[in-house]
């Protein structure tokens, strides 16, 4: 799989093979060029979700009225991740610019799984902008979930086999992050799916069509028992006469 010098890792790489030439070829791909590009549309991105969750009462909850800071901060780690995991996705398209010595078997599924990441972190950011609790935002916490999960392998994959190093943040350090960070989130994601549902969550025309042929059908009951009633009440008058 191959276009001029670029080898690429799967069949993603060679259908958009042409964009990640002129991209490569500006050096976007070195990482000093591409961090502190993502970084700063990381940046943006926060300050306006930060203004927006003044207003939508997203604070307003205990939970999250209690750690606003430490939210604050996994919310514009939220936000890194979406930027700079989205450019290590197309960056991990291209075989050369994978930091490995020798070609490993899950090279094809690195890219993916990037964009995967910055998906679920992409949904997060749109369910806490949104500050809603329709059964839209619970599927989306159910998705959220699935990846922090990923998350929770990560952290304890390093927790458990990679050396305790302060000054090396690839190490265990990065699993204890990596912990607490994903501890938090998934608490923000279960108050919001747990939260009580909206009555007007867009589902209504559904609800109302799935509850109508109950509704007639206790009404013709109720309708039936009136008769009924009547009936014999005419029966007893005319038996009293």
């Amino acid at each position: 799989m191959a276009s001029e010098t670029i080898t690429f890792a799967n069949e993603l790489g060679e259908a958009i093979g042409p964009l990640l030439n002129v991209v490569r070829r500006t050096g976007f791909f070195e990482a000093p060029v591409y961090l502190v590009v993502m970084t700063s549309l990381a940046v943006a991105i926060f300050v306006r979700l930060a203004r927006a969750l003044q207003d939508n009462g997203t604070f307003s909850v205990r939970f999250r009225a209690r750690f606003k800071v430490a939210l604050l901060i996994a919310y514009f780690g939220q936000c890194f991740l979406v930027t700079n995991a989205a450019a290590v996705a197309f960056k991990t398209l291209i075989v050369e610019e994978l930091d490995y010595e020798t070609l490993p078997w899950f090279a094809p599924y690195v890219g993916p799984l990037h964009f995967y990441i910055a998906s679920v972190a992409a949904v997060n950011l749109w369910l806490i902008r949104r500050n809603r609790s329709t059964l839209l935002d619970q599927a989306l916490c159910g998705y959220i979930q699935v990846g922090l999960c990923g998350g929770y392998a990560v952290a304890l994959y390093r927790l458990v086999f990679e050396p305790f190093d302060p000054t090396d943040v690839t190490t265990a350090v990065s699993g204890v992050v990596l912990m607490l960070w994903f501890g938090l989130l998934n608490a923000d994601v279960l108050q919001r799916f747990f939260s009580r549902l909206e009555l007007n969550d867009g589902w209504g025309p559904l609800r109302t069509l799935l509850s109508r042929r109950p509704l007639e059908e206790i009404r013709s009951h109720g309708s039936h028992i009136t008769g009924a009633s009547k009936a014999g009440s005419v029966n007893e008058n005319r038996a009293i006469q």
